[in-house]
């Protein structure tokens, strides 16, 4: 583990606060200072598939549909919708809506964002997720009509895509203009993005006029910033052994609420030794999940079986457990013939990579997953990566083992998305190439089915199958932890960690008084 040491990293924070104590912070200037755990792979809502990207785009881009706390699909830039039959949804536009550049938003936009989406030349991560559009077309300005090749049961959550104007070029840190309640007006990809309130908001704009989204990988400069007041704001981008130092500032305030965003070890299935069901079993075996919820996340995180998150209609509650079980995984590992050579001895009977950002709790995580690997006699190097790098690597196939999280999840169809066998990418998160014929027809059958009791069965089945083969091991949901100002009030804390609550905060006037001990001012 590379952590500063405490005593080294307490000096550290004195001699930060001794600075801090006589500027003035962005929160006494109005201002909103986020930290993020890394940097966006684009800003962009065409091509933006990392949480990062995804977080900053849900406060500045608007989209017909949102989802709710609960997931269900409200109205965002549409007023209604209506579905005269299964292959037809016809949206009817808000008026007054205008692009940060001060251009109406129309059905023209919503068309050139769907058409440019789906046309092949221009890559779109997103392209399958509407491989079921047959057309789309826009008889006024207000009004925009889909017509679908087949009918396709979670389609109103596909529409949560940001709206940018026709004609729009793709940028990754230039990203085009939205209609949300912030304005993008400056990003450095090494440094934050600064935002400002949009006035001509549909909703009106946000109390907060200026946003600053700092991009911060170090979890120890995230806390130091916070405690400093130079950030004041920060969702599950502080370590939980580091939350009670937090509570005892005086300044700030943790907030906890269940959470739907589900981690997960990934396996490569194209490699030899990982394509055989007992090694990605034995694997499985190795972990105890409930020490590592225990010690890392401080009890703040819940094992899971399923990827899917609590409370969602189509879960399986009576999934088997996998326990920790080191006995049986050696005796796996002997069965697919990687045996121990030396009877106890130091060299191991197979060894792998595992990848995995340069988050701190993320690295914990590795060098544990790492020792109890190392206890059934397998050899793991960790590869910790910069975001973009190791994101990139995941897509590309460049692996053995990762971990990842599920940010957003909000209908089962995230099993065609993630294990259909056509769905690598590009054309979706397939990223370990599995492959299993019932899987692929149950996930589409499931997408045609109007019915969710239907839909349901053929969900729990998907599970079961996928609880047997594990071609990805389910480990924990972890709690939404936020860490934030005791002066900002108004977010909603919500399981997809949504960040559309950013517009609904805002700042109480500082206290009378003398400040808390140890709060610069």
């Amino acid at each position: 583990m590379n952590r500063t040491p405490l005593p080294r990293l307490a000096a550290f924070f004195s001699l930060a606060l001794l600075a801090a104590c006589s500027q003035r912070l962005p929160i006494d200037e109005g201002r909103l200072v986020i930290a993020l755990p890394g940097t966006p792979v684009s800003l962009d809502p065409r091509l933006a598939t990392d949480a990062y990207g995804e977080q900053i785009l849900q406060m500045t881009h608007a989209a017909l549909l949102r989802l709710d706390a609960a997931g269900n699909p409200v109205p965002d830039l549409a007023s209604g919708w209506e579905s005269p039959d299964p292959l037809k949804y016809v949206f009817t536009l808000r008026s007054g809506a205008r692009f940060h550049d001060g251009r109406p938003l129309t059905s023209a936009d919503v068309k050139f964002t769907f058409d440019w989406v789906l046309d092949p030349a221009n890559r779109s991560p997103h392209r399958a997720m509407y491989r079921h559009v047959r057309s789309i077309d826009a008889p006024d300005a207000r009004t925009v009509v889909f017509r679908l090749s087949e009918p396709f049961a979670p389609f109103l959550s596909t529409m949560v895509r940001g709206i940018v104007p026709a004609g729009s070029r793709a940028g990754g840190y230039a990203p085009p203009a939205g209609a949300g309640p912030y304005r993008i007006d400056d990003v450095s990809p090494d440094g934050a993005a600064e935002l400002s309130a949009f006035d001509g908001c549909l909703d009106g704009p946000p109390a907060i006029r200026r946003v600053t989204v700092k991009f911060i990988p170090d979890s120890n400069v995230r806390f130091l910033e916070l405690r400093m007041g130079s950030v004041n704001f920060a969702l599950n981008g502080v370590d939980p052994d580091m939350l009670a130092a937090a509570e005892k500032t005086g300044r700030l305030a943790v907030e906890e609420a269940a959470g739907g965003n589900v981690s997960y070890l990934g396996f490569n299935l194209r490699d030899r030794a990982l394509s055989d069901p007992r090694v990605r079993r034995a694997i499985a075996l190795a972990i105890d999940r409930d020490a590592i919820v225990r010690t890392i996340w401080e009890e703040r995180a819940d094992v899971v079986d399923t990827i899917l998150p609590a409370g969602s209609w189509a879960r399986d509650p009576d999934l088997p457990k996998v326990l920790p079980d080191p006995f049986r995984a050696r005796r796996l590992l002997d069965e697919a013939g990687y045996r121990d050579p030396d009877g106890g001895g130091p060299l191991p009977r197979l060894r792998l990579t595992y990848k995995t950002s340069q988050n701190e709790v993320r690295r914990r995580v590795a060098t544990v997953v790492q020792e109890q690997l190392r206890q059934v006699g397998i050899l793991v190097e960790i590869q910790s990566l910069e975001w973009g790098t190791f994101f990139s690597d995941v897509k590309k196939g460049n692996f053995q083992l990762y971990g990842l999280t599920w940010v957003g999840i909000s209908d089962p169809d995230i099993y065609f998305h993630a294990f259909h066998s056509a769905s690598a990418p590009p054309d979706g998160a397939n990223r370990g190439g599995y492959a299993n014929a019932r899987v692929d027809r149950l996930t589409e059958a499931a997408r045609r089915e109007p019915s969710r009791e239907k839909r349901r069965e053929m969900y729990r089945e998907v599970q079961r199958i996928l609880a047997r083969e594990l071609p990805v091991f389910p480990l924990w949901a972890g709690r939404n932890l936020l860490v934030r100002d005791r002066r900002l009030r108004g977010f909603e804390l919500t399981p997809d960690e949504s960040y559309h609550a950013v517009r609904d905060l805002r700042i109480d006037p500082p206290a009378a008084g003398p400040a808390p001990a140890g709060t610069p001012r």
